[in-house]
Formats: structure tokens, C-alpha cells, sequence
């Protein structure tokens, strides 16, 4: 089973029932789930994922001036819990939380990823926040949120960047492929320089990456699952199988051939740009991906964020 899985069933068999009971007068004031940092909050743990950090569990959000309020009450509740729940012992021993399950002000929790405990209003306060921190604290599950208050602020998280912040983003996604990829790679290998090729072939895959999620309008997670979350995009697909030809052909000890990783590379891009036309961002012509971040960027209707440089994003 996996974590979500069993941390929701955890929570309806053995913390629901005594919530009913016991906080009935203050269930209007929580908000339960298990959402934040941790495989299982994404779905992708699996049996790497059970020798630290794993097991049954769940957060309670209350309003944070509520919180020392409420403390005492909610955590009576956390020690009649049982230790282990299918056979797989409980997180929700003090011990065992390390910061993410069990209670929390809902200001305070939103505040660890986005710096504030309200929602991001203005774009710098939306530049500011690191994208893999957006996708963590909108991921999970909201079993029940009784208050609503904790699932307004996730809402206006899912409902994505401001436009003109998301046009931004992709020019300068496109402006770091053509800079990464189409230039600087195939220089690098040219030179025999192997780590600066594996350098400039990360930079090309994490841009692309980017550039998916952000056209799906969906949240990058930390790099270790960027890949695996990409998968889950309908709309990714042709360029992800066209990735996955360039990785599997390159040669990470340096023997690579220039003209044979140009190809691959092109393939990506013009899969991309394809993307981009269709989805009318650009209209640029050719399938060099500076000249298609530089007509996304002059559609910005914000002229603070028009005037940046193209690769700041």
C-alpha cells in the first residue's frame, strides 16, 4: 500500500472516529491531511522509500491563533493513537514527526515554503518563492478541512502563477535550452570537455523539464522527482520520449559524437517550439529557442517583469 494510501486509512480506522468523539466542539476550527515533504506526499515511494521517514500519518491544521489554544487537546488525541497501523509503525509520535505530521498553525505551515503566511499577492512575491516549494505544499491529500481555511490558501496555490510570472518562466525555460542546449553542449563536447557536458546537459534537461510543467500549469517538484512527476504530464510525452533518446545516447566518459548529440537535441527543441505554436505563446519563426523566449517575453503585459533579462526566470 502505498504511504498516502495507508496514512488516509490510518487516519478514517484510528484518528476519525475518536476526532468525532473527543473534538467534536472544534472540528469546525481543523483541517486534516498529509500534504509537504516526503515521497509518499507525491506518490512515488516505494520500497527505497520505507527504511526512513515512512509509515502512517497525518497533519492537523488550525488557524495559528488558534493553535496554543487547541494544543493540548489535539495532541491528547495524537497519544491514543495506535503505535503501529498494519503492521508499519506510526509517525505520529513526537519522536518520529521531525516536522511533518502532526499539528500545525495553517500560517505557520504555508510560511515554511512560501515565506508568508498569507498567499503570494504581488509578482515579486511570487518570483520568490522556488517553484519545487509550491509543488510540496500543494501536494498530498486534504482528508477533511472543516475550517476551509487551510484549502483557500491551497486553492489559490493550484490556480498557478499570475500569467505574465508563467510567460516569465517559459521564456527564460526556452532562453536556458538555447543556451544550455543548442549552444553551449555541443561546444563542450567539441572540446572533449566531459564534465562540462554533463554540466550544460543538465542544465538542458532540468530547462526542459521546467518548461513542461509550466506549460501544463502544474508545479516542478524538487529535481529527484522532476523526471519521474514529467511522466504524469498527457502532454509531455512527445518530448520526453525525445529526451530520453538524447540521454540514452549520451556518452558521459566524453566519447561523443557532435553531429549525431545535435540531432537529438534539435529533436527536443522542435518538439517544444511545436508545443509552444500550439499553444500560441510564439510565433516566432525557426526552432532557435532564444528567438522563441524572446517574442514569449515582449507579450508580457507587466513592463517590470518585460524588462528582465530573458534568462531570469
Amino acid at each position: 500500500m502505498k504511504g498516502l494510501e495507508l496514512s488516509k486509512e490510518f487516519y478514517r480506522r484510528c484518528a476519525a472516529p475518536m476526532m468525532e468523539k473527543v473534538l467534536a466542539d472544534i472540528l469546525d476550527q481543523l483541517a486534516v491531511g498529509l500534504v509537504g515533504e516526503g515521497s509518499e506526499c507525491f506518490g512515488f515511494d516505494d520500497e527505497h522509500s520505507t527504511d526512513h521517514d515512512w509509515g502512517p500519518a497525518f497533519c492537523v491544521w488550525v488557524p495559528d491563533d488558534k493553535l496554543n489554544e487547541l494544543r493540548s487537546r489535539v495532541e491528547g488525541l495524537f497519544n491514543f493513537l495506535p503505535e503501529t497501523f498494519e503492521g508499519v509503525p506510526s509517525r505520529m509520535v513526537p519522536d518520529k514527526r521531525i516536522g511533518r505530521c502532526g499539528l500545525f498553525g495553517i500560517g505557520e505551515f504555508y510560511s515554511r515554503f512560501t515565506r508568508s503566511k498569507r498567499p503570494p499577492q504581488s509578482v515579486d512575491e511570487w518570483f520568490a518563492i522556488p517553484e519545487s516549494f509550491l509543488a510540496t505544499c500543494t501536494n498530498g491529500e486534504v482528508f477533511r478541512d472543516d475550517c476551509g481555511e487551510f484549502s483557500a490558501y491551497r486553492q489559490i496555490l493550484l490556480d498557478y502563477y499570475p500569467e505574465d510570472v508563467r510567460l516569465k518562466k517559459i521564456a527564460a525555460r526556452c532562453g536556458n535550452m538555447a543556451q544550455s542546449g543548442q549552444y553551449n553542449l555541443l561546444r563542450c563536447v567539441k572540446r572533449g570537455d566531459a564534465v562540462a557536458s554533463l554540466q550544460a546537459l543538465s542544465k538542458f534537461v532540468e530547462a526542459t523539464l521546467s518548461l513542461q510543467f509550466l506549460l501544463s500549469k502544474k508545479y516542478m517538484p524538487f529535481y529527484k522527482w522532476s523526471f519521474r512527476a514529467c511522466q504524469d504530464l498527457p502532454a509531455a510525452q512527445g518530448v520526453l520520449a525525445k529526451l530520453q533518446i538524447l540521454l540514452n545516447s549520451f556518452n558521459a566518459a566524453g566519447a561523443n559524437d557532435p553531429k549525431v548529440l545535435e540531432d537529438k537535441v534539435e529533436a527536443v527543441c522542435v518538439e517544444c517550439v511545436s508545443q509552444l505554436r500550439q499553444a500560441g505563446l510564439s510565433s516566432a519563426e525557426g526552432d532557435w529557442l532564444m528567438s522563441h523566449a524572446e517574442f514569449i517575453q515582449n507579450r508580457i503585459g507587466n513592463v517590470s517583469i518585460r524588462n528582465l533579462p530573458v534568462l531570469i526566470g
